[in-house]
């Protein structure tokens, strides 16, 4: 019997619950744990094999998941333990040779490859010039597929032999799509692909021959990752082992904002989700205090209650993160099938860490944020129902707001792994409610004033905006960071989308023309000016070498990319890296001499030289001139082939790495290079329809070398692209996110405005005056928060651009307009949809609704 009696809440909390569920009433806070659930879930399952599908992807422009690249062939014990392993194995050899056909000669690059080549991407031919394009593996022994410039330039047609070194091989297929084009060194000529097998036969491998040996690897996540592990400490200076993001920096810049931005979004639903589940559980507590005075009332302990609530909250938290998990999943389906046209995830497994982390985020949301409301739904004294209950009023800070500011910090740091960001975006988020919260008084305040002057409607709406401004206030806060958070997320997706597509304007060049004699130029110019092609000039070429600084012999400092010969054209069109050294350089250099400031660059420091001034002077790049501690006037000493000169620093530039414009570490003016013989570089942007002519035009200078980005660009527009589509549709969950939030905070206030409704309805107010008063509360409401959304939006994101993205701070007032106007669209319709039923409540039935 005792049992029985002991028993009793649970029966008493399953009833609760299922009558409160019948009823509706549990349907906001349902839906805000459903919310933080599924928001967690997808975003996190989303994002994360979004980020596996685009590094995924971005193994492709490698052709490997991981590459080993030496100067001389692998250690025999590296490839058994990638057998051991059940890695799949590729070898490629490249170096650069002469290609001759019959009297004419090519110098080009070389790759000579296994014919299990690419593990990765695809690589693809045309067996004939207009021919179907063939996706294939490595080529048969014997044969050569080549680029379509080396055809012209040679003279030669597919099917025709050309030799290499000492063997002859036939040419069988023009290339279109070589996987790893983009990561190679700066090609002395068109690329040519062999077997591996063939390279023996031209005698090019010979001591001191400058050969370069990589060695593919690809398999299970696992595999490879144990595979890493085993084979780093083993890789001396001369060796290096990258994968697709340490490949290039254009990639992995891409892929790094990438990453950020999509971490940035899912950490940025998780403080919407936190906010809506603050929201709603502080509503749930002031909606059952009369359950609960009534209980007490009827003799309950508090024990009893306690238990009853305990059990009613873990029941509707267990179901409500079971619901969440389902929505997440059906929310990530339906992302993975949105954008499976642009990146596949069905080799993007979903783990088991959304699932763990939705499940932990659903708990400390459910407890931590509720805590403090259930506590004192609990300690609800019978006597409330003589006293009344507390109103809303504007929560003021003490030690119970702890638990929940705790639980955001956790949530943050889960999410970022990232002790400072973390503990700065809680403090931040705190002074900015904080500031927020006496803005809103001050402007409602003076909304009090205006509405005097206004009409009925706007009148009424003011002063009721005036008279709950503790309540509003609160509202504004939930408000303006819900739309600031989506400005936000907006905004950063348009500057990271516009900064990435701005690396290739309408006149980026996609042709770079290296080794041009002084006597080529007229002609060349001549050309461009019959075709009108567009270019920027042609800048002469000279390879020196930093040798001193103030008379100090400068310290090689080389760095791993510049050790294995990766350097970039694509990051700096010169062909060069800066070093990270400080005192000096650990390789030659492109120099140049220019009358006038190279396109796209500034001075910081110093002046730019006369067009004729005889004394000898350098400019040099910003980046540069940090590293290495050079300041103007400084004296720095060079060595061109053996002779030596010494040249003041007269100006310090800044330069964007970025464009794919013609860009040099080091400028002079012209005195420094009278007695200098040279070749010049140029950089053109040839249109499709013109590329034949540009052939034939190539082929009449076999010693001029050409660089073709077209590839290149087509492989990063591809990246970029994909990368955009998943932040959209991430962008589509945070803005899910943010509208339950405005959903949940309006609701929240749904009981003051009955016992309005029924004061104003029994005092004769008509239904137009009311409906309309409901509407401009909601809509002024909603554009102060858009206001103050807007500026927050946009501090943030120049810090955002500074300091996370290192990009270009930009203003964006046009989304200010779009925060305002929004904010009233959407905050006015949420507020008049809620209201809806309410307004058409006869007054019979709002007064007892009220009792």
């Amino acid at each position: 019997m005792m049992t029985v009696k002991n028993n009793i809440w649970i029966k008493q909390s399953f009833r609760l619950l299922d009558h409160e569920l019948r009823r509706g009433e549990l349907t906001i806070i349902f839906l805000a744990i459903v919310l933080a659930v599924a928001t967690v879930f997808s975003l996190t399952g989303f994002s994360g094999q979004i980020k596996h599908a685009i590094v995924a992807n971005s193994t492709n422009t490698i052709a490997a998941d991981r590459v080993f690249r030496a100067n001389a062939p692998a250690d025999e014990n590296i490839i058994k333990q990638a057998e051991s392993l059940n890695l799949q194995i590729a070898n490629k050899v490249y170096t650069d040779s002469m290609v001759f056909h019959g009297d004419n000669m090519l110098l080009s690059e070389i790759d000579a490859v296994s014919e299990n080549y690419p593990l990765r991407g695809e690589l693809s031919i045309k067996r004939s010039i207009d021919g179907k394009e063939e996706i294939v593996g490595g080529p048969n022994r014997g044969e050569l597929w080549v680029e379509r410039s080396l055809l012209s330039r040679l003279g030669v047609s597919i099917g025709d032999t050309v030799e290499i070194g000492v063997a002859p091989l036939k040419i069988a297929g023009v290339l279109v799509n070589v996987p790893d084009r983009s990561y190679r060194f700066l090609v002395a000529g068109p690329s040519i692909i062999m077997h591996v097998d063939d390279l023996p036969a031209t005698e090019l491998v010979k001591p001191g021959s400058r050969l370069w040996h990589a060695y593919l690897f690809a398999g299970e996540q696992d595999d490879i990752e144990d595979f890493e592990q085993w084979i780093k400490p083993q890789v001396n200076d001369t060796q290096r082992w990258y994968d697709a993001k340490r490949a290039q920096n254009r990639l992995s810049s891409t892929l790094d904002s990438a990453e950020r931005f999509l971490s940035l979004a899912s950490m940025l639903g998780i403080v919407l989700a936190a906010v809506a589940v603050a929201v709603a559980s502080r509503r749930y507590g002031q909606r059952h205090q009369s359950v609960v005075a009534v209980f007490r009332a009827l003799g309950a302990t508090m024990s009893h209650v306690r238990k009853l609530y305990c059990l009613h909250w873990t029941l509707l938290s267990v179901i409500s993160i079971a619901a969440g998990l389902l929505l997440g999943y059906g929310l990530l389906l339906l992302g993975a099938n949105a954008i499976a046209s642009y990146l596949s995830l069905d080799d993007s497994p979903l783990t088991f860490i959304p699932f763990v982390t939705a499940i932990v985020t659903g708990l400390i949301c459910a407890v931590a944020f509720a805590i403090h409301p259930i506590k004192e739904l609990i300690q609800t004294s019978p006597l409330s129902v003589i006293r009344g209950f507390k109103s809303n009023a504007l929560p003021t800070f003490g030690g119970h707001q702890l638990i929940p500011l705790l639980a955001l910090f956790v949530l943050l740091l889960m999410f970022s792994g990232d002790f400072v960001m973390s503990i700065s975006l809680l403090v931040g988020g705190l002074l900015v409610s904080a500031i927020l919260l006496i803005i809103g008084r001050v402007v409602m305040n003076a909304g009090r004033s205006v509405g005097t002057k206004a009409g009925q409607s706007w009148h009424l709406a003011l002063a009721n905006l005036k008279r709950r401004a503790n309540e509003n206030s609160v509202q504004l806060v939930s408000f303006t960071i819900a739309i600031k958070l989506l400005l936000l997320i907006t905004v950063m997706k348009t500057s990271i989308i516009d900064e990435w597509q701005a690396q290739f304007p309408d006149d980026t060049p996609n042709q770079y023309l290296v080794n041009i004699t002084q006597e080529q130029i007229s002609p060349l110019k001549a050309f461009t000016e019959e075709y009108d092609i567009p270019h920027r000039g042609f800048y002469p070429v000279y390879r020196g070498r930093l040798t001193a600084i103030n008379g100090e012999k400068t310290v090689s400092i080389d760095r791993d990319d510049e050790k294995q010969g990766e350097q970039s054209n694509t990051e700096k069109t010169d062909g060069e890296q800066e070093s990270e050294g400080r005192r000096g350089m650990g390789r030659e250099l492109g120099l140049t001499w220019q009358d006038n400031v190279p396109y796209q660059n500034e001075i910081l420091e110093g002046s730019w030289w006369q067009q004729g001034d005889t004394t000898p002077q350098v400019s040099i790049e910003s980046g540069v001139a940090e590293r290495l501690a050079i300041k103007l006037g400084d004296e720095l000493s060079f060595d061109l082939g053996g002779r030596t000169f010494s040249v003041p620093v007269t100006s310090i530039r800044e330069v964007d790495w970025k464009t794919r414009q013609l860009n040099f570490i080091m400028v002079f003016n012209q005195a420094v290079f009278e007695d200098f013989p040279t070749t010049s570089i140029s950089a053109w942007n040839v249109a499709p329809e013109k590329k034949d002519a540009f052939y034939d035009l190539i082929a009449q200078y076999p010693t001029i070398s050409m660089i073709d980005f077209d590839v290149i660009m087509k492989q990063l527009n591809e990246m970029i692209e994909q990368v955009t589509i998943a932040i959209e549709l991430i962008l589509v969950l945070v803005v899910l996110a943010g509208s339950l939030v405005l959903i949940a905070q309006v609701q929240a206030s749904m009981e003051e405005r009955e016992r309005e409704l029924a004061i104003l309805r029994t005092l004769g107010a008509r239904g137009s005056l009311l409906r309309n008063s409901v509407l401009f509360e909601f809509v002024a409401l909603g554009a102060i928060a858009g206001f103050m959304a807007s500026v927050g939006m946009e501090i943030g994101v120049f810090i955002l651009q500074t300091q996370t993205f290192e990009m270009d701070p930009t203003f964006h007032f046009s989304y200010w307009l779009v925060g305002i106007l929004s904010g009233a669209a959407f905050v006015g319709t949420i507020g008049m949809l809620s209201c809806w039923r309410l307004l058409h409540l006869t007054s019979v039935t709002l007064i007892r609704r009220t009792m």
